[in-house]
């Protein structure tokens, strides 16, 4: 039988040696250039037709889920990283069709931050942390910018170069494909989260065969998220098909499966640095000094004279080892677990950025550029953040408290393994592209100048005179005042300090009103 699957099953061996040889290689390099497919036009009758399919695309995959999938003919290739994985070939003997399925401790407005990229540079962010093979990326085209009544909607071509091996770079593939992603109902009226992902023909997109060595995919992949009864853990499902795929044996489908798994997992700990990314960041000189601390902050044991001491970044206080935690926010840091376990119980919505291909969009609408836009929102949602954390608690108002969920587990994803570099590293910044100067901007949104002014457990309180105080910019420390030689803080710093500070406290009155209530309970 001559399967064209079976004939070009290399082995690892094999492929590296093939690698070696650098005859006939490719000439150029990637990344392409900024617009080298040139402008996508699509008329009124093909954006019909795009989203009809993924519409189709969608609605099979949502059957296929409700009524379970027939295991026959599926080879299950077992668990990787909490993920089942499983194969097959199609009818014909040719088609690949892969699928994984698992549960992640996220919610879905967490993973849906994550699926929706509407720019190139977060498209190669989403393509790294979900799949770590990203070589290149372009946006073709959006054909449908989200809405304020649907902010997750997204519908665009695009252009993607990736690797399906770490080994090999014969393994090294692109794909011009359709992708759809918002969030829908099910039969039953549950929200359900999704991506498509369709390859389609474009003339404007021609193969990279020749110059790049990039063999063009034929793919149909499919993202379902579906919330648990838990809401703070997600159900996952990715299940695709590669039609007749040019060499692409089988051990390389099961490794590019465990890769994937293996990111998957770990999308808890992303999300987590995201939420870290929007706590106040303090600077080295905001640290709380050790000699003021002799027992850590948050296990409350005394401090040795061995003992290794940290600070947390966020709040600024000392912690032991054992109760601090590090985690990936622009660069590696270290958090406390009380800042942890306080992030992981808000689980706010996550704020999606706006659109930056407002010229490229084929459905164009009136306003503002998008760096205004970008630029009110960012301001709009500092201000809303700082009155937010201002406002009493409505569980302090209520006559029974609910019991604080704390899942440590939460504290223990990031020791579990090496990362391997699955997920881009989360920064307190948001990003935008700029089409006309192809650069890419950072917006620091970080205040950094939220300087440490009468903490809950300090002995004395430091006298500010308002009188001396001016809006200064986020971007540098605050003068020295010439009188008494003491740090002036401007009234930026003294108004994150003081909403960081009051949320911290509304934080503890919470958990001390609910042991104070359990405690009534037991002694009935």
């Amino acid at each position: 039988m001559n399967n064209p699957m079976m004939t070009s099953n290399l082995s690892r061996s094999d492929a590296q040696a093939l690698s070696r040889r650098g005859g006939d290689g490719p000439k150029q390099q990637l990344p392409l250039r900024r617009g080298h497919f040139g402008r996508i036009r699509v008329s009124r009758q093909e954006l019909l037709d795009y989203e009809a399919t993924a519409k189709s695309l969608l609605d099979d995959a949502l059957r296929r889920s409700r009524d379970g999938v027939d295991l026959h003919g599926w080879k299950q290739l077992g668990a990787h990283a909490g993920f089942k994985r499983s194969t097959k070939f199609g009818d014909n003997g040719r088609d690949q069709h892969y699928r994984l399925q698992g549960t992640v401790r996220a919610s879905l407005n967490d993973l849906m931050g994550i699926l929706y990229a509407d720019s190139t540079v977060q498209m190669v962010q989403r393509r790294e942390t979900l799949y770590h093979d990203s070589l290149d990326a372009q946006t073709l085209g959006v054909l449908k910018a989200r809405s304020a009544e649907n902010m997750q909607e997204h519908l665009s071509l695009r252009w993607q170069a990736i690797n399906l091996s770490n080994t090999s770079p014969i393994y090294q593939r692109d794909v011009c494909f359709l992708e759809c992603t918002g969030v829908t109902t099910d039969v039953d009226g549950f929200p359900v989260g999704f991506k498509v992902v369709h390859s389609v023909q474009r003339s404007e997109c021609g193969s990279l065969k020749a110059s790049h060595g990039l063999a063009r995919l034929d793919v149909t992949e499919i993202v379902l998220l579906r919330p648990t009864q838990d809401a703070s853990h997600t159900d996952i499902t990715l299940s695709g098909v590669v039609r007749d795929p040019e060499n692409l044996p089988s051990w390389l489908v099961s490794s590019f499966l465990g890769n994937v798994a293996s990111c998957l997992s770990k999308l808890a700990v992303v999300v987590q640095e995201k939420l870290l990314a929007r706590l106040p960041m303090i600077s080295d000189w905001q640290f709380v000094p050790f000699a003021d601390r002799k027992s850590c902050s948050v296990c409350l044991s005394k401090f040795g004279m061995l003992a290794k001491k940290n600070h947390c970044r966020s709040c600024g206080e000392v912690a032991c080892k054992s109760c601090v935690v590090t985690r990936t926010v622009g660069e590696t840091t270290k958090f406390c677990k009380k800042c942890i376990i306080m992030v992981s119980n808000q689980q706010p919505d996550v704020a999606m950025p706006a659109s930056e291909y407002g010229s490229h969009s084929l459905i164009s609408g009136g306003g503002s550029s998008s760096s205004d836009r970008s630029r009110s929102r960012r301001d709009s949602e500092i201000s809303s953040s700082t009155a937010s954390s201002m406002l009493p608690s409505s569980n302090m108002n209520g006559a029974l408290t609910t019991k604080m969920r704390v899942d440590m587990t939460l504290l223990d994803d990031g020791k579990s393994g090496h990362r391997n570099n699955c997920s881009v590293s989360s920064t307190a910044s948001e990003g935008s592209f700029d089409s006309s100067s192809n650069s890419y901007y950072l917006a620091d949104r970080r205040s950094s100048d939220a300087m440490r002014y009468g903490s809950l457990d300090e002995d004395s309180v430091q006298t500010v005179d308002t009188n001396e105080m001016a809006r200064a910019l986020r971007a540098f420390p605050p003068s020295v005042s010439s009188k008494n030689g003491r740090v002036v803080p401007s009234v930026e710093a003294v108004e994150d300090s003081i909403a960081h500070q009051r949320h911290i406290l509304k934080e503890m009155l919470s958990q001390a009103k609910t042991y104070q209530q359990q405690q009534q309970q037991y002694t009935r």
